[in-house]
């Protein structure tokens, strides 16, 4: 295919620029090998093994295997590394005369326990003695690892090992987490929280737990403390994420281990405030900030100096302590008092904003001073973790000034806040968001022009870096106010609307994209070594950057340090090899699915052709946001129904379509006065355009992601002439005669608009075969009381998340797989149902890149199973051997190798009664939109150019669904979109069927002007 030739050149151009900005000798990881499985070398403790702050130790990690392969040391002093090295086996090694491991072939030894081959090499270099030993069937691994070590740059060269097939893509990341210093997991965690991004740190604190539980540490005291700031982590991450219901499951479990730690105590105090500042429970944060914490206590210690006691030192030497410096770039580590008296000033600094919030400003300024003059007491100020917080307090004095009238005063801490973190943390989110607050604040003193200018450099540096605006809406919302204005068709004003508005994501989205970034970065293809080699640059760049900022810092003003000139360089030459990877990475669907990726509006419109129109909603800070453009338009304006008069409105609809109460599906008359108002706020000035379009593209946000556009209707002729009907005793279900949105022209989905580009731009499949239908999973009859069964990935935090077993008791009728493949039998159709329909074997499968259309008709768990729990979206199979646990999670469709035009998704909104009435009790304000997302996004990174997704359980009755796809397999010589629409126009046309529950489901994910692929 032309895709992977292009992806070829791209990645060979990457392999020979990319490994000399690396430099192993340094590093946390790096990866090794450009082709063949996936290994990487992950930094590891050397505990008593280190003699000196130069000794390195490493493990090899590859795919498919649960424990390292081999181990790599860097020894400063050469004099005894052979006894040292050997003194750390965990197995004993029958080998020849040491010396032999200098020699290229290096030594060849055998496990005397084990039995197996070993290969063992040393290196003498001018930084000391390299050492790399492992199992000798992975030799390839071995060797690249020793050279580049040797070379202290990433040296290229194939991997060809054994593949012992356990189809776990993810085993490399779980098994980098489980030999991964604790202090490190945890670190990563905090990266993740400062950068804004939630999801990700709340995985690796999901992570956390279970690895710990199982690493053996100074002291159970140490090892209790890191499971615990693991969990209140996880919790806030999840908070943060407005996932309160699963926030208050982690806090709990931390609560119930009854840790009476000085430090533990500080920070769940402080996590479980801003929980309920994000939760609006401003009283309840002030009673958990007045609430006692767990002391230090005294020691017998007769010593002049500060001393304590082992249980709090324990927990002060633990990741809670040192992440809040190391993560910052501050090499030296805090006493026990300085770690608390920071925590302390943060609770203070939270109980300021608390009482802002409360309109208190008098109670709050005192707050803050008080925790402003405590953070500048530790060390005099002088400790570069400190400076964040600082800035915390200077912008909340700020709007408590503001809110007062002070205005000069507001501004004067909101600009000595950005100039505190432009010294202390230059290229780092926390500049964004100062620099976001003050042109907030300048927008409503009226000094819009040096706003604008301050938001577009907020804007131009997200964009540069390729991030999101995530946790940033609320302080946006100004800029997109300017921007909406009174609905602006300024072209260059609209561009300016539609680019910050890709830069929004969705709360769902984040955790679903980080899942499958876990995914990408595990797997064994070009484009997961590309992928993980991006990562590893893009941390050198974030180390960098931070040794910048701490030089800079610690330097005299008009001090000339020529450390600081080399990092520059070596910064500018990390963005330059971190730009060419995201170009060679953008040829592979596997990551377009996952990266943050915009298209400008010229870009955008280049795409659209005659009759076509790009409608795209964003959501912002409890309002919403629409752009329009198509070939000769453009418009954007700010909708007139707020998010949640949005959401109100579409769950008046959902109910009236499909509403699932104690497991029985209803359906009520659907609510077309509901419709039309919705049809006239969201389309708003663009109603005119929209009209004459043959085909609309929709971008949805917030309460939009769970309901399809096609349903609404601007017909009020239509919708007085159905009512008068219904008073004069008509059928309440017949809404024949009624013009809906989706009935004169095509309406199809988009995830994003490069998504659509992408689309439009991808070569069909080069499949032989015409159809694969996969579904009727077998029931499982009565289960009793037997377990159920998870969702999803693994995460010891929610391994009591599971789903009933009687959830596989509703089986998806094979009707409409037995008849699309009699239709499409004479191109070559299959099917996989009942008890061939496991997940086990849909993975196994090695044709599945042969069928142009992929069609599930099967149950998609995309709600949480229950209250606190996360959504862990899969599709429903039977069970197959004792590996099978009869789903087909995400990341288990992200493995897959489709080459198809379209992939089908039958019944996938709701099963065994989980529908808007479960997603509701978990706390979810999206309903199972984002998990959706979530299912679409993974198939179209396993190969799938076009996806049909149904919004609700596909109907049984009057044959609905089954007439549906005959018509549309039947359609010939028109596109995808068209041959839907033509279908179920006939549905709209027959007073049994005229009710949108049974033909507007079924929405489009792609470009809808492909043809139908089985023609």
């Amino acid at each position: 295919m032309a895709v992977a030739t292009l992806a070829v050149l791209a990645g060979s151009r990457l392999a020979t620029a990319a490994p000399a900005e690396l430099r192993p000798s340094v590093e946390e990881s790096f990866p090794i090998g450009n082709s063949g499985p996936a290994c990487e070398v992950q930094g590891t403790s050397m505990g008593d093994e280190r003699r000196s702050m130069f000794d390195r130790k490493w493990v090899i990690l590859c795919t498919d295997v649960a424990r390292p392969v081999g181990t790599a040391y860097a020894l400063r002093d050469p004099a005894d590394a052979v006894q040292r090295i050997a003194a750390a086996r965990e197995e004993a090694l029958d080998c020849p005369e040491a010396n032999a491991a200098f020699a290229d072939e290096g030594m060849a030894c055998t496990g005397v326990k084990s039995g197996l081959p070993w290969r063992v090499y040393m290196r003498r270099t001018d930084r000391g003695d390299v050492a790399v030993e492992g199992l000798a069937a992975y030799d390839d691994a071995l060797r690249l690892t020793v050279r580049s070590l040797v070379a202290d740059r990433v040296v290229d060269g194939p991997i060809s090992i054994a593949n012992l097939g356990s189809g776990d893509t993810l085993s490399l990341v779980r098994a980098r987490a489980a030999n991964s210093d604790p202090g490190l997991l945890l670190g990563q965690g905090y990266r993740g929280n400062s950068a804004g991004s939630f999801a990700e740190a709340a995985e690796f604190f999901a992570a956390a737990p279970a690895i710990l539980a199982d690493t053996a540490q100074d002291g159970g005291f140490s090892r209790e403390t890191q499971i615990h700031e693991a969990l209140v982590n996880r919790a806030l991450q999840l908070s943060n994420l407005g996932a309160f219901a699963q926030a208050e499951r982690n806090f709990a479990e931390a609560r119930d281990m009854g840790l009476r730690d000085p430090v533990q105590s500080r920070l769940a105090r402080n996590y479980a405030a801003i929980d309920a500042i994000n939760r609006g429970e401003l009283a309840e944060a002030l009673d958990i900030l007045g609430r006692d914490v767990a002391p230090f206590l005294p020691s017998d210690s007769t010593d002049a100096g500060v001393s304590i006691d082992r249980q709090t030192a324990a927990g002060l030497n633990a990741a809670a302590g040192t992440s809040l410096t190391a993560l910052l770039g501050q090499p030296t580590r805090l006493s026990p008092q300085d770690r608390a008296a920071i925590i302390d000033a943060q609770a203070l600094q939270l109980r300021g904003t608390a009482l802002r919030l409360q309109d208190k400003p008098d109670e709050a300024r005192q707050a803050l001073a008080r925790a402003y003059d405590d953070a500048m007491k530790v060390q005099d100020g002088r400790i570069l973790s400190i400076a964040r917080l600082r800035a915390q307090i200077m912008t909340e004095l700020a709007l408590g000034y503001e809110a007062q009238g002070r205005y000069g005063e507001a501004e004067s801490n909101l600009r000595g806040a950005l100039e505190l973190v432009r010294t202390t943390y230059p290229d780092s989110a926390s500049v964004n968001v100062v620099s976001a607050r003050l042109a907030g604040f300048l927008s409503r003193r009226g000094q819009g022009a040096e706003a604008m200018a301050i938001y577009r450099a907020v804007v131009d540096d997200v964009m540069r870096n390729r991030g999101a605006l995530v946790g940033m809406e609320n302080l946006m919302r100004p800029y997109f106010d300017m921007l909406a204005g009174e609905g602006s068709r300024d072209e260059a004003t609209v561009g300016e609307l539609f680019r910050v508005s890709q830069l929004l994501q969705q709360t769902g989205a984040a955790e679903t994209l980080t899942q499958l970034s876990r995914q990408l970065e595990g797997g064994s293809g070009e484009a997961a070594a590309l992928y993980r080699r991006s990562l590893g640059i893009s941390r050198e760049l974030e180390r960098t950057r931070i040794e910048i900022a701490r030089l800079t810092a610690a330097s005299e003003a008009g001090e000339n340090d020529p450390r600081i000139d080399a990092l520059r360089a070596r910064r500018d030459q990390l963005a330059d090899a971190q730009v060419a990877a995201m170009d060679a990475l953008a040829a592979y669907p596997s990551y377009r699915a996952v990266a943050h990726r915009t298209a400008s509006l010229p870009e955008l419109r280049s795409s659209l052709r005659s009759g076509e129109g790009y409608l795209k909603l964003a959501q912002v800070a409890g309002s919403l946001y629409a752009v329009f453009i198509s070939p000769t338009e453009t418009r954007g304006w700010k909708v007139a129904l707020s998010a949640q008069e949005t959401a109100d409105a579409v769950d008046t609809l959902r109910d009236s379509i499909s509403l699932t109460i104690n497991g029985v599906q209803s359906t009520y008359p659907f609510d077309v006065d509901t419709a039309l108002a919705l049809d006239e706020a969201l389309l708003g000035p663009a109603r005119t355009d929209v009209a004459s379009l043959s085909h609309l593209i929709f971008e949805p946000a917030g309460a939009m992601l769970k309901l399809p556009l096609n349903l609404l209707t601007g017909d009020r002729e239509g919708v007085a002439a159905y009512h008068a009907r219904v008073e004069a005793g008509g059928d309440e279900y017949d809404f024949t005669g009624i013009d809906w949105l989706g009935r004169d022209r095509a309406v199809s989905t988009a995830l994003s608009a490069a998504s659509f580009r992408d689309a439009r731009a991808a070569p069909a499949s080069a499949a032989p075969r015409d159809y694969l239908g996969l579904g009727n999973n077998v029931p499982l009859g009565p289960v009793g009381s037997r377990p159920g069964i998870r969702s999803g990935e693994e995460v010891a935090i929610d391994a009591d998340c599971v789903w009933p077993l009687s959830t596989w008791n509703q089986p998806i009728s094979p009707r409409e797989l037995n008849e699309a493949a009699s239709l499409l039998a004479g191109g070559g159709a299959d099917l996989m149902t009942g008890a061939a329909f496991t997940d086990e074997a849909i993975m196994a499968r090695p044709d599945l890149g042969a069928f142009r259309i992929v069609h599930f008709a099967t149950h998609g768990l995309v709600t949480a199973p229950r209250v606190g729990c996360p959504v862990r979206p899969a599709l429903l199979t039977s069970f197959g051997d004792a590996r099978s646990d009869g789903l087909l999670s995400f990341g288990e469709i992200f493995d897959l190798q489709l080459d198809a035009d379209l992939v089908i998704l039958s019944a996938c909104d709701t099963a065994a009664g989980a529908g808007l009435e479960a997603t509701r009790e978990a706390g979810l304000a999206t309903g199972g939109g984002q998990a959706l997302d979530g299912l679409v996004r993974a198939f179209i990174a396993a190969g799938g150019r076009q996806v049909i997704a149904s919004h609700w359980p596909a109907p049984d009755d009057f044959d609905a669904t089954e007439r549906l796809f005959n018509g549309f397999y039947k359609a010939r010589g028109v596109s995808i979109g068209e041959a839907l629409r033509t279908s179920q126009r006939r549905l709209m046309d027959d007073p049994l069927t005229s009710h949108p529950y049974y033909w507007a489901g079924f929405a489009v994910i792609g470009d809808a002007t492909r043809p139908v692929p089985a023609q």
